[in-house]
């Protein structure tokens, strides 16, 4: 009953974060742990479920099997989403305590496989259906609690790259779930590990992910600030292996949709472009409303002819908007973009700048045509 109360709260967290959109890296790694929490509160289910016969054992060997072997992957979510939080990179301390996490998951993993295989009942074991804590149960509970505190102290290590109003909820995260641990191992008789990591994520969501201050409120996508921290944190890890670029997006005539339909179709009309973008860029890029009718998009292409092959997809995906029935106003954009390169821009102002002369060229030459288009029209409409 425990583990049906813990999902149905995990449930109702991960689908509205979900359905926000779950755009940015907080919300992705949110849903990572929320996702790592269902499936073993599911392996613990099956542990603990009743069914006669042969396959009713194989299914609770199979649900321990799970819980012991993926149980500290949710250590390792923990870690990923403390770090969504900070930027720059990792000194030698830092990048020691998140290797130790990665390897202790392979290590666990390797284990308690080995243990299973070939029946050492390091971990667990069962005479029949009845189940039993293994030798090495205690040692592996004591050392999942240590991983507790390594996130901890992984968390003291990068306080300054904390937010200070989020601060308190990030370093009190880690630390409720290692009290659960404590009364998963010592006391026993019920799912507290899980219970107690669900409660640690209502926490976060109630005070951190609901009160996200790096979402647009029109648009849903990254405000300036939230964009500006996704782009230090690309250029701090910076590979020249995995290249990056910035689009800067500029909706064309955004005044006179303004001046002319007023204010709210003016807003209609960012949603919408906002949508496309989403469409065009798939979820992999870091999409953001950089201020009015300025848009920004950090993608991975690779290379200029697929960057230009994007714009060409948005470009036709206005025009099939603008082919939608009778509308009060057209979507078009002019665009900049570039590759980033901490050569030959040292400074994020400087690969920002260059983008921004490269939009506003476009954007000149766009004006340009639409003043030409309509002296046309005037000179064929004089009698």
């Amino acid at each position: 009953m425990l583990n049906i109360y813990v999902a149905i709260i995990a449930v109702m967290l991960l689908s509205i974060t979900v359905s926000g959109g779950a755009y940015t890296r907080q919300d992705r790694s949110f849903v990572f742990i929320l996702s790592v929490i269902l499936v073993l509160l599911t392996a613990d289910s099956l542990s603990k479920l009743y069914l006669p016969g042969p396959v009713g054992l194989w299914v609770k060997r199979a649900g321990t099997y799970l819980i012991f072997s993926g149980d500290p992957v949710g250590y390792l979510a923990s870690l990923i989403y403390i770090d969504s939080w900070t930027s720059g990179r990792k000194d030698r301390a830092e990048r020691f305590l998140y290797g130790m996490v990665y390897g202790y998951v392979f290590l666990n993993l390797t284990l308690v496989t080995v243990s299973a295989l070939f029946d050492l009942r390091w971990f667990y074991d069962y005479h029949g259906y009845m189940y039993s804590r293994g030798s090495l149960f205690v040692a592996r509970g004591v050392l999942n609690m240590g991983f507790c505190a390594i996130i901890s102290l992984y968390i003291f290590l990068r306080r300054s790259q904390i937010r200070t109003n989020y601060k308190v909820v990030v370093v009190f995260f880690p630390l409720i779930i290692l009290a659960s641990g404590f009364l998963q191992v010592f006391v026993g008789g019920a799912s507290y590990e899980y219970a107690g990591s669900v409660l640690a994520c209502l926490l976060l969501f109630l005070k951190v992910q609901a009160h996200n201050i790096d979402d647009d409120y029109l648009t849903g996508l990254l405000n300036r600030r939230g964009f500006v921290r996704e782009l230090e944190y690309q250029c701090s890890h910076y590979h020249q292996d995995h290249p990056f670029l910035v689009y800067l997006i500029d909706l064309d005539f955004f005044k006179q949709i303004n001046d002319i339909s007023g204010h709210q179709t003016g807003d209609e009309a960012l949603i919408r472009l906002s949508g496309l973008l989403r469409d065009t860029f798939g979820r992999n890029a870091k999409i953001g409303r950089y201020g009015g009718d300025e848009f920004v998009i950090l993608s991975f292409d690779h290379d200029t002819q697929q960057a230009e092959k994007r714009l060409e997809e948005l470009r036709n995906r206005c025009d099939d908007f603008n082919h939608q029935g009778a509308r009060t106003y057209r979507l078009s954009f002019s665009a900049g973009y570039a590759f980033y390169s901490p050569e030959i821009y040292p400074e994020i102002e400087q690969f920002f700048h260059h983008i921004d002369h490269l939009m506003y060229r476009e954007k000149e030459s766009h004006h340009a045509l639409r003043v030409a288009e309509k002296h046309q029209t005037e000179e064929y409409s004089v009698p």
